[in-house]
């Protein structure tokens, strides 16, 4: 398992967001287009520039705006976790995880798809480590997150010029999402595989964190929808265990600019997105306390479904012990679960290496956590 390295972005300067915004209202979805292929998706980008499409609803230059992508036909929900309860992961790989102290006691083992290097080594998983975490009754959570992969540039999408991450609107990345889902599928009736897909997304286009910024900003996060929801359908039609969200930065909530679709209006331009997803997630990261950050965007994800904190950590080993205090002794897991969590991923074992902290963590998730059994 590779390295990675994260970006936590300070708050942007709303001001500076509100001075650049150019006011653009989130199209709607319509019904998709027919499209070749057994799951009937195709990439967001528009080989041909144009991406003008007759009997759309009008766009900001006038021409007709295209259909977006139909919303997926049903949700599939999470696996039933009592009040108060939550379901617990760890990684940052199936293979250390497998291995933890902890394992015994949780839900799920998380792992990570960087870009499509990553593919040569879960190819190898599949025939091997995969089905053994299933049959030990373990869940399995891919945590896809795209931000070092590939350039960053301008690419024609059916929206119009889109400026960010080229990879994730590629058609490459949905043949790679099949391989994906082929390599992590498992049967309906066995432990769910939960899919965390394009963390920190909020990142991948060249002006972060805000949807109206500038209107090549607006069209990469209007093609990056798209993708999320053809990479959804093709989880949904080669995964039956698969469960698909999409993967919020933690810091979303700290702030709001309603005119530039910052801060925690971002959120409401996803909301169709949202409701289509089988859960949703964020991540949380800081050195400063994480905890304002985890009951924030529980409550602001909450009311579109269920929430898993997808991937936490934080550098300070300090920040860390506070946040495990704030959030999961108590009478706080119940309220975290009442505000709609149901799971919580522990991004690796760097915060638990000594036996106090493993001590802290270990009776955290048995005080109240919950795993399916077979």
């Amino acid at each position: 398992m590779r390295n990675r390295r994260f970006r936590h972005l300070p708050v942007p300067l709303v001001a500076l967001l509100a001075a650049v915004a150019v006011a653009v209202p989130l199209v709607g979805h319509g019904e998709g287009h027919a499209t070749a292929g057994g799951d009937g998706v195709a990439a967001a980008v528009d080989p041909g520039g144009g991406g003008e499409t007759a009997g759309g609803p009008v766009g900001r230059s006038g021409r007709a705006a295209p259909p977006r992508r139909a919303l997926a036909a049903e949700t599939r929900p999470v696996p039933a976790t009592p009040a108060g309860k939550l379901r617990f992961g760890l990684g940052p790989g199936l293979d250390s995880a497998h291995s933890s102290p902890l394992a015994p006691d949780l839900d799920f083992l998380s792992t990570w798809y960087n870009g499509p290097n990553d593919l040569s080594f879960l190819r190898n998983w599949k025939a091997d480590l995969i089905p053994e975490v299933y049959r030990s009754g373990h869940g399995i959570h891919l945590i896809v997150w795209l931000d070092g992969t590939g350039g960053v540039g301008t690419v024609q999408t059916a929206h119009g010029p889109a400026c960010g991450r080229e990879y994730p609107l590629s058609s490459g990345f949905l043949d790679n999402a099949r391989e994906l889902a082929s390599i992590f599928a498992g049967p309906a009736g066995g432990p769910a595989l939960y899919v965390t897909l394009f963390t920190e997304f909020q990142t991948y286009p060249c002006h972060p964190n805000a949807w109206a910024t500038t209107p090549d900003t607006t069209n990469y996060y209007l093609a990056l929808q798209d993708q999320y929801l053809a990479a959804l359908n093709i989880f949904h039609s080669s995964a039956p265990n698969a469960r698909v969200s999409l993967g919020w930065g933690g810091w979303q909530s700290r702030w709001d600019d309603p005119v530039a679709g910052g801060g925690r209006s971002l959120i409401t331009h996803f909301a169709d997105v949202l409701r289509a997803s089988d859960f949703e997630s964020f991540q949380a990261m800081g050195t400063d306390s994480n905890a304002a950050d985890v009951r924030d965007m529980t409550k602001a994800l909450g009311q579109y479904g269920p929430v898993m904190l997808a991937h936490y950590k934080s550098e300070s080993q300090t920040t860390w012990e506070s946040d495990i205090h704030a959030l999961l002794s108590g009478d706080a897991p119940s309220q975290l679960s009442r505000d709609g969590l149901f799971a919580f991923s522990f991004m690796d074992a760097a915060n638990i290496a000594s036996p106090a902290a493993l001590s802290l963590a270990r009776g955290a998730i048995q005080s109240h956590g919950v795993h399916s059994t077979l």
